[in-house]
């Protein structure tokens, strides 16, 4: 790790995931299937940072897993691919996840948390996150409480510093509390989320934290046809640079939401400023499980390298489509040549 690297430290969901192919979901009770492929492999976050690891930033990894079998081999997988694990603690059990994938690329997870003590917030911690280029966090931080108070004051800490705040609801935003929702969004400047999290996050309760209306300005090529702003941004009230009270970091909530469309691409809506609107990239789907992750972390590269809107949309649509072509993350999320390769197909100014 060259100490020149932007430094991206990223707070918990960490993982061990055991993909399993199938030929079929959903599967159903007394089947019985010889499968072709089983991988251990690291998940969550792990992703995106072995993605962040390989396009050249440096890693880092704070959080916690189990004092097992299935935190070991995460962490030694972590180390081989070049993250810094040294601020990951060992401690109670690992968050594991099944994961099923078929021959259609869709998936369905089992999982379980991990359980141990809460982690401080301590002199290490700050100083990692104080010193960092960039902060990621996503809303299954904040779902394993034991990582709850520390994934807010990372948070905070970032806010006070100017450190660039990147957020990721996900899919367990939806069921943490009202206050807790609120905290994370204030305390964020890049949301990443898909239409459907979107939905959750633009709810009647969350104008109190972002009242003011966000502008979608679009400097892509859309086509003939203007583009169209979804509902939910298209109101007085949702996922806005608010004109409220300002948090303890003395900044007030997301200026930039990037909303993921799968295979249609994505849409970034900026403040003040030209975003963008990309198609995606057609490709073989093998498996969507770690697309989110990777998308996330080309994003994130792109914005540290002070790329445009357009530039940064892109090499998330080209990160999050490679990753679809492959079974599975973790050491199988894309490697930068294969990043590199879909570069020609899409005719966009990108460089890695």
């Amino acid at each position: 790790m060259n100490p020149a690297d932007p430094r991206v430290v990223s707070i918990g969901d960490l993982t061990a995931d055991l993909i399993v192919e199938v030929p079929d979901l959903p599967i159903r009770a007394d089947d019985f299937f010889i499968t072709e492929q089983m991988r251990l492999e690291p998940g969550g976050s792990a992703n995106l940072l072995i993605l962040l690891a390989r396009l050249g930033a440096a890693a880092v990894a704070l959080g916690t897993l189990g004092e097992d079998l299935w935190g070991g081999h995460v962490i030694q997988i972590l180390e081989s691919e070049g993250v810094d694990v040294s601020l990951i603690r060992r401690e109670g059990t690992t968050t594991v996840a099944l994961v099923l994938v078929d021959s259609r690329g869709r998936h369905s997870f089992v999982g379980s948390y991990g359980r141990g003590k809460a982690l401080a917030f301590g002199v290490r911690e700050t100083e990692a996150v104080a010193g960092a280029a960039a902060l990621f966090a996503s809303g299954y931080s904040l779902a394993e409480t034991r990582l709850r108070d520390l994934t807010l004051a990372a948070l905070e800490v970032a806010g006070r510093r100017g450190v660039p705040r990147f957020f990721d609801p996900g899919p367990a935003f939806a069921g943490l509390p009202p206050g807790v929702k609120r905290a994370a969004l204030t305390g964020s400047d890049v949301l990443l989320l898909t239409e459907e999290e979107l939905q959750e996050v633009s709810r009647t309760g969350m104008e109190d934290v972002l009242p003011s209306a966000l502008s979608p300005i679009f400097d892509g090529n859309p086509g003939p046809a203007a583009p169209t702003v979804p509902a939910a941004l298209s109101g007085p009230s949702v996922l806005a640079e608010a004109t409220g009270p300002a948090d303890a970091t003395g900044r007030s909530g997301p200026r930039t939401v990037v909303v993921k469309q799968g295979a249609a691409g994505c849409r970034v809506y900026m403040k003040s400023t030209a975003g963008a609107d990309l198609p995606g990239l057609p490709v073989t789907l093998r498996d969507t499980t770690a697309a989110g992750d990777c998308f996330d972390a080309g994003y994130i590269w792109a914005h540290l390298k002070g790329r445009t809107p357009e530039q940064c949309a892109g090499l998330a649509n080209i990160a999050g489509a490679a990753a679809t072509g492959k079974l599975g993350g973790g050491r199988n999320v894309p490697t930068v040549e294969e990043l590199r390769q879909l570069i020609p197909r899409t005719g966009w100014d990108i460089e890695i």
